[in-house]
């Protein structure tokens, strides 16, 4: 979808076009900037979290697992996606991605 929309959209516009091609949920990541959840009702900026990236392998991963886990746990869409942001913070934050995905307890402890 980026590739057909080009490089130069907002994280809004990019939600707004996936909202406009059917999804019912859109999530655009950031990076360190944050993430952005949008669905027809509403739009919210998660903010980033900050950690000092040891390794940025698995942290995408651990974000998708993340937004699953959270969306099956019946949280809700911005719930969710803040937990899987944590997630993803803590795993860049780790050497090895193999052995950092992190329990539930310790996704919450970048949340408190």
């Amino acid at each position: 979808m980026a590739t057909k929309l080009g490089t130069n959209l907002s994280a809004v516009d990019y939600a707004k076009a996936l909202l406009n091609s059917g999804v019912c949920l859109a999530i655009v990541k950031g990076g360190p900037n944050g993430v952005l959840v949008a669905d027809e009702n509403s739009v919210t900026e998660i903010a980033g979290i900050r950690v000092t990236t040891r390794c940025g392998l698995g942290a995408g991963d651990a974000f998708g697992a993340a937004v699953v886990h959270g969306i099956l746990s019946g949280w809700s869409p911005n719930e969710s996606v803040a937990f899987a942001n944590a997630a993803g913070a803590y795993v860049a934050s780790q050497l090895m991605c193999s052995d950092a995905m992190p329990t539930e307890e310790q996704v919450r402890g970048l949340l408190n």
